[in-house]
Order: C-alpha cells, then structure tokens, then sequence
C-alpha cells in the first residue's frame, strides 16, 4: 500500500507540475504576460514607443482597430523589421492580431496575409474570434510549414527560428464560450483571454455591464470570464483577463484588475499605456503576500508535507502550499531577464514537444551593440507619412551659437536694436507678438528638421543625402517656438549601379506650435537595403 508521504509528494507533483499531455506551457519556465497591451499596427506614434512602455507582451493589431489592411500591413512589416535592434524587444513578447479565420465579411482571406505579413520578427499571433479548436489546428499546420522554409531559408531581421505561440481570444461568439475548453486545448496555445463586446452584438444585448448599479458584469459575460479562466487553468496554460473599457477611470480598472489576481487570472489586457504600470503593481505580491506565502511553504516542507499544519491559526493542508508556491513565482526578479525564463513548451497535438529556450551564449549582448532604428529603402512607401516623436523648443543661444559657429554676420539674427523694426506680419499669426526679437537663422531651422526626422527614417539606414531640389520657409521661427516634424515619402526607385541601394525622395515638414508651417523640404537620399544588412 502507498505511504500518505509518498501519496502527499505524487499530488503535489502533478498539481504543481500538470503533464504533458494537458498543458502547453511548463509553470516553471513560462513568460509572464501581466500586461497584454494591444498597439494599433498602422499607427506609426504608437509604434515607435511600444517597446518602450513596459508591457510583458504588446498586441500588434490588423483588426479591429486598422481600417486600410494593406496599410497596416506594410507598417507592420516595417516595425518588425527594425524591432529586433531597439531596445526593450529582448523583453518585450510580441504578438500580431490578424484577422478572424471564420467570418461573413469580403475580407475572409485577411489572416493568410496577416500571418505572412506578421511572422517574420514576432513571437506569435493572437486570434480573434476563434470558433473551435480546428481554426488552430488550421493555424498550426500553416504556420509549421512557414517554419520550415524559415529555417532552410535566410532569415533577414534577427528574429529567432522559435515555434510562434497562438493566444486565442475564446468568448467573442456563442459557439466560442461552448467550446472554450478544447479551444484552450489547441495547439500552440500560450494563454486565453475573453472579450464581450463582440459576443454583445451575437446575442443582441443592450450592455455588456450593469448600468444602474455597482457597473459588474452581466451574468452572461462574468459566466465567460470564469469558463476562460477554468479553461485555461485546466488546459495548463496562463489566462488573460479582458480590457477594461474606461481608460480614464483608474480606480475601476485598479479594482478589476484585483478582482481579477484574487480569482487566478495570470495577466490583463490594456488599452491605454497608463494601465501598465498600474496592472504590474497589481500582479506585484504584496509584501505582505510574500511573507505569508514563504513562511507557508517553510512550514509545509520542513513537515514534509505530512497532514495538515497550523500558521497563524488557520489550517494549512496540500492546496494552500500550492497556492503559497504559485503566489512566490510571481515575484518579480529584477536580476534576472524576463527573456532568460522563456522556455515555451509547444504542442502540435502529438506527444512532441519543442523547447524554445534560448541558449545562455545566445541572451548574451554585444559589449558594443549597433542599434538601428531607420527604415530601409523596401520600407519607405510612396504616401507613407511618418510622424517624428522628437521636438524642439529652439532658445535664443541657440540662434546666437548657430549664426556665429558658421560665421553668418546678418544682423537680423544677431541685433534686437535692429530687429525692432520687424514688420509685425512676420510674427507668423499676424500680430505683433514677436515684434523686436531676431529671426532665427533659417539654416538652423532646416538642419533641425532634418536631424528630428532621422529617428524613424533614416538612422542607421542612409548611405548618402544627395541633394535638396526644394527648401521653403513659409513662416518665420523666433526664439521660444517649439517644433514638430513630419515626413512623407514622395517616390523611391532603385539605383542604376547600386543594387543593394536605393533611391528615396523624402518631403520633411516642421511646424511651430500653432500649427504653422514654418520650413518645408524636399530631398533625395540613398538608401541600403534589407539584404544590405
């Protein structure tokens, strides 16, 4: 007959340690996905800063929130491209939402191109709307052959050969709820998470929330978050609580993000940056929780987890350790990198398993690494307008230093005695506001628009500037103005004796702070090419 000490040991193995067979990802090793915030993929503002905001997972969306696909694609392509050299990627999981597999609309064949457009530089794909269990079967067989060439192939952006993970979105429809089970089963599946306005609409529901008292869910959408959660718990994979609509009400999110900790939810999705932060504080034990939780677990295995032990005059027995050793996992670790801990386990609905663990030498940086954050000339689209993150106050040491450093004696830029005689329509509003004060030296304002569009277009990535066939200055810049930059790409075509370059012609526009117009250039430039690199 088994011992109860042997029995005791067997259960909390299999409670801490599901098998193969029923999980996707081991609990030991598995990333944390606190935060999944979603990023519109077609908005180059919010792109250029989702790797730096924090979240343990961004969403690049080609949903709901992209109106021209083909746009949002081709932004898409651009992003993961440079993404591997910014920095926070190595921290950073990313994910692409493609389009549903099963949907009425003409754009029923969108995700075949989503997956081909977001696999090279992502980690995995989110996918909304999923039905049963066979859309991922689907998936993974596409994207198993998508890997296959990719490992036989060249592989141009950095990205790892690792097996994309899937994160189903299961409650969106009402054939969805009754099948979230098996679809938290599927193959490649890293975590579930719910959603409820799209379910709204199937069902023909006035709300989703109840309006005239405390704003908690309906019975019918808190039934889904609690069958995603007992999907995914009982399919070993992580569960992902929904947005919480109401990005300016912190307290409510606070709230629900608690909620959502107290009842097992392994993360969140977030909408607007500043849920981040707060979320990762509410995932964060207490300190309070850790003490507990460590002093239970001392306890248990110093008894050698016999019977049932006493702390703190409550009963302590088999389920609280567990839950103890699941609170400590969830410690923050600063010395270590979230990107160490990944070990994905993968199944393809085989008893196959795929370990996706990088090698120590491979987390290893560069004592002197190169980071690019331009667009090569097979990224920059005639149309595409890109809108630099960067700005200026300009100051009036800055007009003094500039004119003397090229030895530019005009006294309009030097002299106030003399500038008292402005005429007051060039104050740029048409009032005398900026009476008496020097202009600032028009070269400067052109080397500064210049240099804020770099960034984004052509760091890292230009071989030579050939030339400007236009420079305008519309209004005038005086000390104590702020500028902003934009640019559109005009044309790009290839060089003649250059084939691994290009030629792009670039517009660049900066405005004041009023909205004026105040340099416009347009330029040409030589530009490398992906396979360059």
């Amino acid at each position: 007959m088994m011992s109860t000490t042997l029995f005791l040991k067997q259960a909390t193995k299999r409670l801490l340690h599901p098998p193969l067979s029923c999980r996707r990802l081991s609990s030991s090793n598995v990333r944390r996905r606190r935060s999944v915030h979603f990023i519109p993929a077609d908005n180059d503002k919010f792109l250029s800063k989702s790797l730096t905001l924090g979240a343990d997972t961004i969403v690049l969306d080609l949903e709901d929130s992209v109106k021209d696909k083909q746009l949002g694609r081709e932004k898409l392509r651009a992003f993961l491209d440079m993404a591997h050299s910014l920095p926070g990627r190595n921290n950073t999981e990313v994910l692409v939402r493609i389009n549903p597999l099963s949907s009425s609309s003409s754009l029923v064949e969108d995700w075949r191109e989503d997956l081909v457009a977001g696999f090279d530089g992502s980690d995995g794909f989110v996918v909304p709307k999923v039905e049963t269990q066979d859309e991922l079967k689907l998936l993974d067989e596409i994207l198993s052959d998508m890997e296959h060439n990719n490992n036989h192939g060249s592989n141009n952006n950095g990205s790892s050969h690792h097996p994309k993970v899937l994160l189903p979105i299961a409650t969106e429809t009402p054939l969805a709820v009754l099948n979230v089970h098996s679809i938290a089963q599927g193959p490649r599946v890293c975590a579930i998470t719910w959603g409820c306005e799209d379910l709204s609409a199937a069902l023909g529901s006035y709300n989703t929330r109840d309006t005239n008292n405390s704003g908690a869910y309906l019975d019918v959408f808190r039934h889904c978050q609690t069958m995603c959660l007992l999907a995914a718990k009982a399919a070993g994979v992580q569960a992902i609580d929904g947005v919480y609509q109401n990005v300016r009400d912190m307290d409510g999110f606070q709230n629900e993000a608690n909620y959502a900790k107290c009842i097992g939810f392994d993360g969140k999705l977030t909408l607007h940056p500043g849920q981040i932060s707060a979320l990762h504080k509410v995932f964060e034990p207490t300190r309070e929780e850790r003490e507990e939780a460590t002093a239970i677990v001392s306890m248990w295995e110093q008894s050698d987890g016999k019977g049932v032990i006493e702390f703190d005059g409550k009963m302590i027995d088999l389920p609280h350790y567990v839950r103890a050793k699941k609170v400590l996992a969830r410690v923050d670790d600063d010395d270590e990198d979230a990107s160490s801990k990944e070990g994905t386990i993968v199944s393809t609905g085989s008893d196959k398993v795929t370990n996706t663990s990088k090698d120590s030498e491979e987390d290893e940086e560069e004592v002197f690494p190169r980071v690019f954050m331009g667009k090569y000339f097979e990224d920059l689209v005639p149309g595409m307008k890109l809108r630099h993150f960067l700005t200026r106050t300009v100051t009036e040491a800055d007009n003094v230093f500039f004119t003397c450093l090229t030895m530019n004696p005009a006294p309009i830029h030097l002299d106030h005695e003399l500038s008292k005689g402005n005429d007051s329509s060039l104050s740029g509003d048409g009032s005398s506001s900026n009476s008496g004060k020097p202009l600032f030296n028009s070269m400067f304002t052109l080397a500064l628009l210049v240099g804020m569009s770099v960034p984004e277009a052509t760091h890292g990535t230009t071989v030579a500037n050939l030339g400007f066939s236009e420079v305008l200055f519309p209004k005038p810049v005086y000390p104590g103005d702020t500028l902003r930059a934009e640019t559109i790409i005009l044309d790009r075509r290839e060089s003649k004796s250059r084939p691994t370059q290009g030629i792009v012609t670039l517009q660049h526009v900066a405005y004041n702070q009023r909205g004026d117009v105040v340099c416009k250039a347009t330029r040409t430039a030589l530009m490398k090419k992906k396979q360059a690199r």
